[in-house]
C-alpha cells in the first residue's frame, strides 16, 4: 500500500534518499580509524570491514541502544576471514544524527 501510494515519482525519490543516506554513513564511518568500506558501488546497504570481530562490536553497541547491522561472522561461523565484517543498511528513516551517532558510538568500541 505504501509503495502504492508513492507512485512512481515517490518511489525514485524515495530511493534517491535512500542512496544518499547511505552515501553519507559510508563516508563517515570509512573515515574511522579501524573501519575500511568495501563496496565501491551499493544502494542503500554496503559492508565495512572492523579490525576486531564485528559481533563483539555490535553487542557492545547494541548495549548502547543502536543497532549497528549484521555481523558477517554471525551470518557464516564456518568463515572466520568473515568475523571483522559488519553489514550495515541505510535507509530514508535514518538521520543524519543517527548517522553521527553511530560513528562515534564506533570509534569509541574500537578505540
Amino acid at each position: 500500500i505504501h509503495l502504492t501510494l508513492l507512485g512512481e515519482k515517490g518511489m525514485r525519490q524515495l530511493a534517491a534518499e535512500n542512496h544518499r543516506l547511505a552515501c553519507k554513513a559510508a563516508d563517515r564511518l570509512g573515515a574511522i580509524p579501524g573501519v575500511r568500506v568495501v563496496n565501491e558501488s551499493f544502494f542503500n546497504e554496503f559492508t565495512i570491514v572492523l579490525d576486531g570481530d564485528a559481533r563483539e562490536v555490535v553487542r557492545e553497541l547494541a548495549e548502547r541502544d543502536l543497532l549497528a547491522g549484521v555481523s558477517l561472522g554471525r551470518l557464516f561461523p564456518e568463515s572466520p576471514e568473515l568475523s571483522g565484517g559488519l553489514l550495515v543498511c541505510v535507509t530514508e528513516t535514518a538521520t543524519q544524527d543517527d548517522i553521527e551517532a553511530l560513528a562515534q558510538s564506533l570509534t569509541e568500541v574500537l578505540a
